[in-house]
């Protein structure tokens, strides 16, 4: 320790002698000494007092790195309510700073930070100076027009306003961009940019559209559609007309709905690029033509789709990819069926059909039961396909009486967690058929096999899998679609959690209480566990700083309030990070925006 002593000793000796700014580098050594031996708690406390001394002389790079480093320390020592306030502190304070220094991207990070440890009014206080903060860079650089930063930004000080119930702030802010965002592109049709005219009227048809008003948001969508058509990209014309026909489907404008449809099905026409991006959407252009009475437009979309995958088709017969050569081969056959080719549909599905049913007989005959079983629900989806109703049922049955008799040999030679998978599969099967009833029964009994299964492994010793295995009966519970199975779907996840922290694996853990967060705001959302959950997800947050987790909680705490467009603004945010939970994401902002009619 006679190192770190002599350290520290010079420290004090600068402070004697004036040289404060000379005592701050000083003490910064000593927390990196401090650091490397694992002593967190002193080494925050000299962090802290360089951060101080730094900060007196206005050492504005300095100070901020020793705040980084204090904040680590104490992120080290372990969440707790006295350690929350002093990082929470020290950051405010220093996002104080920043913003008197005008380095308002730095602001706001450090109000990010501290807002993560905070609760309650003190969080939405940090959240309102973050908006704040976020503003003044926005004006920046729309002043240096800057139209993708500055409109990045303004939906992010909107969407900071709502989550902090500001919602008329809110409100003015997306009011600002959408007026930004039109007359940057009026500036763009001026010099005849005709991309960066759609893309900011894109823009503006988003944030109106979020803020309720899907008329004007489906004016602007039909806008920018017609510039990416001029310059070629009818992908993005198609997909962004069809996105509008939704729209005005919604809203029951039929006439404006066909036109919109018309459009998109046309852009959809003039594709070119790879030939598996190209297909589908013909065949959407076909759909869509057939519904507005255009019959032989219709055909003509499914004739070039069609052709299309009968290459592909043979692509992959050439390199030995027969799955993907029979799925383009059902794909063929739909669109020969579709522009009026029957015979030759009907032959592609008997030749696909017939190719299933020999794998199932191939399999059996080695006694592999479960590929056997696989290959006739093959062979039953490209029946329903096909238009062959009760075959593909017979067929299905056999599939589900395989898994079935399969479950029941692993009882006996007691094999629980096989059980489980088993029934579940038979449930999928009866759930194709349409049968709910038999579906939900398989969905209970795979839930009770593996509730089993996990007592097993626990009474093993194997900690990992019974938690695997509890959060699979939890699963198997919740798709019974009952809602007196949605209370063991709970009990099981909640158990499942608490077992994944139990073993360290929180990001595990949060996917189970986010299962539970969704289940009660769906189902219950007046039960107090509801917040008793959100508290754990956010203690998740604290302690991991996992990205994903973060920008989770970013939507979920606004949907614990009700407030839908916080959520949503949230959630286009950071879409693509999201990518696993933003369908379910997104369906929870719907139910809340519903609850709030």
């Amino acid at each position: 320790m006679s190192s770190l002593r002599d350290v520290l000793r010079k420290a004090s000796k600068k402070i004697e002698h004036g040289d404060r700014e000379g005592a701050a580098r000083l003490l910064d050594e000593a927390g990196e000494i401090l650091a490397a031996r694992g002593i967190v708690d002193r080494a925050a406390r000299v962090y802290v007092e360089a951060a101080k001394l730094y900060r007196e002389y206005e050492r504005t790079s300095e100070y901020f790195d020793a705040v980084e480093n204090a904040t680590l320390m104490l992120v080290r020592q372990g969440c707790d309510s006295k350690t929350n306030v002093e990082i929470i502190r020290i950051n405010e304070e220093a996002g104080d700073f920043a913003e008197e220094s005008e380095m308002y991207q730095r602001a706001a990070d450090f109000y990010f930070r501290a807002m993560d440890f905070a609760t309650g009014s003190k969080s939405l206080k940090l959240t309102v100076k973050a908006a704040d903060a976020l503003e003044n860079l926005a004006d920046e650089k729309e002043v240096a027009e800057d139209t993708d930063a500055t409109l990045t930004l303004l939906k992010k000080v909107s969407r900071l306003y709502y989550t902090a119930g500001d919602d008329e702030l809110g409100k003015r802010i997306n009011e600002r961009a959408i007026r930004l965002a039109l007359s940057w592109a009026e500036e763009a049709q001026q010099r005849e940019d005709w991309l960066s005219a759609g893309n900011l009227i894109a823009e503006a048809a988003q944030i109106t559209q979020t803020e309720g008003d899907n008329i004007e948001a489906t004016r602007l969508m039909m806008d920018a559609g017609v510039f990416y058509e001029k310059i070629g990209l009818h992908e993005k014309a198609g997909n962004i007309f069809d996105a509008a026909q939704e729209t005005y489907k919604l809203e029951r404008l039929s006439s404006a709905r066909k036109n919109a449809m018309s459009q998109a099905a046309e852009a959809y026409m003039k594709m070119d690029g790879k030939p598996e991006v190209v297909a589908p959407l013909l065949v959407k252009a076909g759909d869509m033509f057939e519904e507005l009475g255009r019959v032989m437009k219709a055909k003509w979309s499914y004739k070039k789709a069609g052709e299309i995958f009968e290459e592909l088709a043979q692509q992959a017969a050439e390199d030995g990819d027969t799955p993907s050569e029979k799925n383009y081969l059902r794909y063929q056959a739909m669109c020969l069926r579709n522009w009026g080719a029957e015979d030759k549909a009907e032959a592609i599905y008997k030749a696909v059909i017939d190719y299933f049913i020999g794998q199932a007989a191939k399999e059996e005959k080695m006694n592999h039961h479960e590929r056997q079983a696989l290959s006739l629900e093959e062979a039953a989806d490209v029946m329903y396909e096909a238009g062959l109703r009760e075959e593909a049922e017979d067929t299905l049955e056999r599939a589900l009486d395989i898994y079935v008799g399969l479950a029941k040999e692993r009882a006996a030679s007691d094999e629980p967690d096989e059980e489980s998978r088993l029934y579940s599969e038979a449930a999928d099967c009866a759930s194709k058929m349409g049968d709910t009833e038999r579906s939900a029964s398989f969905h209970r009994k795979a839930s009770e096999r593996a509730k089993s299964a996990g007592e097993l492994y626990q009474e093993m010793g194997v900690g990992e899998l019974a938690t695997i295995w509890l959060r699979t009966a939890g699963m198997e519970a919740l798709k019974t679609g009952e809602p007196k199975m949605y209370e063991k779907a709970i009990e099981y996840l909640l158990e499942s959690a608490e077992g994944f922290r139990d073993i360290d694996e929180e990001i595990e853990a949060f996917d189970d209480l986010f299962a539970v967060f969704s289940i009660l705001l769906e189902h219950k959302p007046d039960d107090q566990r509801l917040s008793e959950v959100l508290s754990a997800m956010d203690e998740i947050g604290l302690t991991t700083r996992d990205e994903t987790v973060s920008l989770t909680l970013s939507v979920v705490r606004p949907l614990f309030h009700g407030n839908h467009i916080a959520a949503l603004l949230a959630l286009q945010e950071s879409e693509e990070e999201l990518e696993a939970k933003a369908d379910r994401l997104r369906e929870l902002v719907y139910i809340v925006k519903k609850r709030a009619r």
